[in-house]
């Protein structure tokens, strides 16, 4: 195509020029054969041009590939490389581990044969005169020897040798100890495989047999113990039995023909016990050896160094005493299983200041004579005459708490945390016994609590006489028959009441009752039968206005034994001895606000609509909810549980804390603790008891006080301290004379040394006062908590001033914090 296009533009051109094609025919035609062989040799070239390029691409592909194929080649002999160089390493590793197993074989045969020689030299200085004539064949024995060992260290040289000079690895042999390690390794994956699974299997085997083994126990350990008491030959068999329950781990008996029995497979017939009961005799018998150990007095010996003691130090003192647990890092307990008993008195007035101590001292967490010190500095501590027969030294206790506030001491004190796989327990329990939709006689107040919590009973529930009688016009729901169909469902009621201060103490102003539904079904507004000094408004909302005209009056009281009580179903996060206000119940788990309006008190119909409102959200939600302690337990539950239960019992006016305690005895005064301690330290491993005759160190109630209007009130004595409307906070509390603290130590250094006298030999006593002074806390927090109230809602410039709680306010909270953590604590051991 392109020699034609170049045909046509060429005569074009002639043409143009006015070349006369048609005069000359020769001239003509040699001009077409002319350009007839210019076409030919275009075609030609252009094909020539087209073929050259063509081969020119082929030769740079193949060229290309070739270099391609070379890198590639070049790649997998560099990683060939790199991996032969590799297993040769891995060979030389291989082969100087050979040579460092073989030197060290060496070494010690070479030390073995060091010591025969040696021991043989010495048998033969040693031998007597009469065996000299055989020398000759010993000498030629120990020649002989002689020569065999060096026959084998020269082997053994000659193989090192032959190790160390050995010829370079061909490819072949190569490859072989590479298979041959690699065989190993996988020999060894699978034997640690293997291991594994079998470990597994027993893990699972042996966990079986602990399962089994402890039911069993269980079962025999209460008939073990029975015939253990039952007679004195019941007790010879046994110590027949524990000396052969000593041997059976480590020795075998024979039979008459001489066969070896195992002694676990054996039964004591003199005293008819099995394996599992000779093994729980065996370990008594380790424990009664444990408690002879030493000279058999107990002693108490603190460690230097340790840092600040704490309650939660004191309570695992009595845990770690009466149980076995790990011992404590501050303390040693000298020939701890011969301590019997443990007494923990608490003395609330007890601080540091008292004792002329200082919590910022360097030595703060050292024991200090007190008795130098009260001789040195004076004051009422001077008064303890008997305490210092019984505690020479004093510690410093420090309550726990966070930095705007102190957590109960009793609490602390009375609590245990739980290990991971108690919790566990404890819930699949619980999930046990309190399956299924809750009914509201599942949380009713047992028979118990009602005592507890001192709630009126009727006659028909107090079989044993110990409640005190109803007031003269009170009245009591009638007992149910028991009847052969199934009883009615019971009806729930909501009842709350407000009250005032009256001159015989705090009497009802206004009583609300709310049903299921939320309605209103009673709500009274009731005039006291005695004059009223203070109306509590705040709390009330009674005022004089709102009592005018009433004459409604409540002459009798109302005594019912089915109650669920909302502080007791619903825990407070502190755990119990606290109680949660409804206030804030009703805030955490309604989302409501009541009690809200300070001027014009407490609503008693808002209050009973939620209390009704927890109880229904109580009986729908799972067991648990709403409760504290889910990690921790009481004290007296713990030791309880121990292998050999402890039992216990708590001695206090507030018996709320001991509900899980053995015994509970409630009294009104320090005499009756100190007529109450004796018989119970006979009957109990453990004893809690409070005196309170110091506690007026930290301020005693005012003569006259404050009231809702803000005029002094004048306290009468008739007036009892049990509700509400008669508690003191602590702020309100004044200062004490010195005379009167004096008197009070004196009280308390009496009881001290009734008590202390009255207990058994070797009996543990820890003495401790919680807390110290708290009354400075009680008068910041309250400011505290209504300045942040009002300034969630204001700007600080339309609180008044005298409402402010600033840095320095916050500063003086977290002294007075301080200051009432600090309190005190003595050890001894009669």
């Amino acid at each position: 195509m392109g020699g034609k296009d170049k045909k046509r533009k060429r005569s074009k051109t002639e043409n143009s020029v006015g070349t006369p094609l048609e005069d000359d025919d020769t001239r003509t035609a040699t001009s077409s054969l002319l350009l007839e062989k210019e076409e030919l040799y275009e075609e030609i070239n252009d094909e020539v041009g087209t073929e050259v390029s063509r081969k020119s691409k082929k030769v740079k592909k193949e060229k290309k590939d070739k270099e391609d194929s070379k890198k590639s080649k070049d790649r997998k002999e560099e990683k060939k490389a790199m991996k032969d160089k590799k297993d040769k390493e891995e060979i030389d590793k291989g082969d100087r581990k050979i040579k460092s197993e073989k030197k060290e074989k060496k070494e010690t045969k070479e030390k073995k044969d060091k010591k025969k020689k040696s021991k043989k030299q010495k048998d033969r200085s040693t031998s007597t005169s009469s065996s000299s004539s055989h020398s000759s064949p010993s000498s030629d024995n120990d020649t002989f020897v002689n020569s065999m060992e060096a026959s084998s260290l020269d082997s053994e040289t000659s193989d090192m040798e032959l190790d160390v000079n050995v010829e370079p690895i061909t490819a072949a042999v190569e490859q072989e100890t590479i298979r041959s390690v690699v065989e190993i390794m996988v020999q060894e994956t699978v034997s640690d495989h293997e291991k594994e699974i079998r470990k597994e299997k027993k893990d699972k085997k042996d966990k079986k047999e602990k399962k089994e083994k402890k039911r069993q126990d269980e079962e025999l350990k209460a008939a073990t113990f029975t015939s253990m008491n039952s007679s004195t030959s019941a007790v010879a068999s046994t110590s027949k039995s524990i000396d052969n329950a000593n041997n059976c781990d480590t020795q075998d008996e024979e039979d008459d023909t001489g066969v070896p029995i195992k002694q676990s497979e054996l039964k004591d017939e003199s005293a008819g016990l099995t394996k599992n009961q000779r093994r729980i005799l065996k370990a008594k018998q380790k424990q009664l050896n444990r408690k002879s150990e030493g000279d058999g007095e107990p002693a108490f010996l603190i460690n230097d160094g340790h840092e600040r003691l704490t309650l939660k130090d004191l309570r695992d003192l009595v845990v770690f005493i009466l149980t076995e647990t790990p011992s404590l890092p501050w303390i040693q307990v000298k020939n701890k299983f011969n301590i019997d008993k443990v007494l923990l008195l608490y003395v609330a007035g007890l601080d540091p200041q008292l004792f002329h101590l200082s919590l910022k001292a360097s030595d703060v967490h050292k024991s200090v004579s007190w008795i130098d010190r009260a001789t040195m500095y004076g004051g009422p501590v001077q008064e303890f005459e008997h305490l210092q027969e019984h505690f020479e030294e004093v510690h410093i206790v420090m309550a726990t708490g966070d930095r705007n506030r102190i957590f109960s001491p009793t609490n602390t004190l009375l609590n245990v945390p739980l290990s991971n796989a108690e919790k566990t327990k404890r819930d699949n329990e619980k999930k046990n016994q309190l399956g299924g939709r809750m009914k509201p006689e599942n949380y009713m107040v047992s028979l118990e609590e009602l005592r507890e919590n001192n709630f009126p009973l009727p006659s028909y529930l107090d079989t044993k006489g110990e409640a005190p009688e109803l007031p003269e016009g009170w009245i009591e729901t009638p007992k149910q028959t028991k009847t052969t169909l199934t009883p009615p469902p019971k009806v729930m009621i909501a009842l709350d009441c407000e009250m005032c201060r009256t001159e015989n103490g705090p009497e009802l102003t206004r009583v609300s009752l709310i049903d299921h539904n939320g309605n209103n079904i009673y709500d009274e507004i009731v005039m006291p039968e005695s004059p009223i000094v203070d109306y509590l408004t705040q709390y009330s909302g009674m005022t004089p206005e709102r009592l005018q005209g009433v004459t409604t009056r409540s002459r009798s009281g109302f005594s019912h034994p089915f109650i669920i009580d909302t502080s007791l179903v619903f825990h407070h996060t502190r755990g119990p001895p606290y109680r949660p206000g409804l206030k804030w119940l009703a805030q955490k788990w309604l989302q409501r606000h009541i009690q809200a309006d300070l001027e014009r008190g407490h609503d008693s119909a808002e209050d009973a609509l939620a209390c009704m409102d927890l109880v229904k959200l109580k009986l729908s939600r799972p067991p648990g909810f709403g409760e504290y302690g889910q990690d921790q337990e009481s004290l007296f539950s713990r030791l309880h549980r121990f292998n050999v239960p402890k039992t216990s019992v708590l001695i206090d006016k507030d018996a709320f804390a001991g509900q899980s305690a053995t015994t509970t005895i409630r009294i009104e005064n320090d005499k009756e603790v100190v007529a109450a301690v004796p018989e119970a330290i006979q009957k109990h491993d453990f004893v809690w008891a409070r005196l309170r005759d110091i506690e007026i160190n930290h301020g005693k109630k005012p003569e006259h006080l404050p009231s809702s209007s803000g005029k002094e009130q004048h306290q009468p004595p008739q007036v009892v301290d049990t509700g509400r409307a008669s508690k003191i906070s602590s702020a309100d509390k004044v200062q004490a004379s010195e005379e009167e603290i004096r008197q009070g130590i004196q009280s308390i250094d009496k009881s001290l040394k009734q008590i202390l006298e009255s207990l058994p030999a070797r009996t543990a006593v820890i003495l401790t006062s919680g807390q110290g002074d708290h009354r400075e806390v009680s008068r910041l927090q309250p400011k505290q908590k209504k300045f942040m109230e009002q300034y969630r809602e204001k700007n600080l410039s339309e609180i008044p001033k005298e409402d402010w709680f600033l840095e320095e306010d916050e500063r003086k909270l977290v002294e007075a914090v301080e200051v009432a953590k600090g309190g005190i604590c003595f050890f001894t051991i009669k």
